[in-house]
């Protein structure tokens, strides 16, 4: 059975799920159920995946600099196929897994030229690395946690085969190690599209000045959050207009 979706902001669609997902693994539940918290930790990293997908092909879609980096990469017929024009850059990652910080970083930076940063996403990658090995033992091992995970996560030597058992506290910790990475991520390759917007774009031979406010858009639409908008004052929370002109005293425009 499937049910037709109408995509939100990629970071939105993230912060609902994640949401939905907390608001299910009551410590109740997760006692009342061994396998409950392991599935619902599984679906957090997967959350994460679907966001870094979508946001990177809305980069793809939008920017000059990130199209001219993915195109010489091969995408898959049949992901093109059934994503249809508008939506072709998803096929870009349709062989792509990003339970890895390696594989984040790899990726982000071939298919849309930004650099993650050691110094602003070294620890939460590390974090998230560690996430992603209990995650294949998940997958993988029934829960069982296979020898390779166990000693990269420095597990102490068991002569029995360990279960991963996820607790209400285990789950909040790894929501908040997920979170943080999403949010840095989310925020770092706006803050790059803005610099792209104001400096790069406008170096381009295409670049139409008319086209300065929806090419904004475009990137504003992109990674704005309304649910955090939402959870600010009026006064605290930036409009699209007002970020706009911000960047552009930035930079001097």
């Amino acid at each position: 059975m499937f049910v037709q979706e109408d995509l939100r902001s990629p970071i939105d669609m993230y912060l609902v799920r994640v949401k939905d997902l907390l608001n299910y693994g009551t410590p109740v539940r997760l006692k009342e159920t061994d396998f409950l918290g392991r599935l619902l930790m599984l679906n957090v990293v997967s959350a994460a995946e679907a966001y870094f997908r979508s946001i990177m092909s809305a980069a793809i879609e939008t920017c000059p600099l990130a199209q001219s980096s993915a195109s010489e990469k091969t995408i898959n017929l049949g992901g093109l196929l059934w994503h249809g024009r508008d939506g072709f850059s998803r096929s870009a990652f349709d062989n792509v897994s990003f339970a890895s910080g390696d594989e984040l970083k790899k990726t982000s930076e071939q298919y849309i030229g930004f650099k993650l940063d050691a110094s602003v996403f070294q620890s939460s990658l590390q974090e998230y690395d560690k996430v992603c090995q209990f995650r294949h033992g998940i997958v993988h091992g029934d829960g069982l946690l296979p020898g390779k995970n166990a000693i990269k996560l420095e597990i102490p030597r068991s002569g029995r085969p360990v279960r991963i058992v996820v607790e209400y506290r285990h789950l909040q910790d790894v929501a908040a190690v997920v979170t943080t990475l999403v949010a840095l991520y989310n925020r770092g390759l706006f803050d790059l599209m803005c610099r792209r917007w104001a400096i790069d774009w406008r170096k381009r031979t295409d670049w139409d000045i008319e086209n300065e406010k929806s090419m904004f858009q475009k990137v504003w639409k992109a990674f704005a959050s309304t649910e955090e908008l939402a959870r600010k004052s009026r006064q605290s929370g930036m409009r699209k207009v007002d970020c706009m002109r911000a960047v552009k005293a930035q930079f001097n425009l």
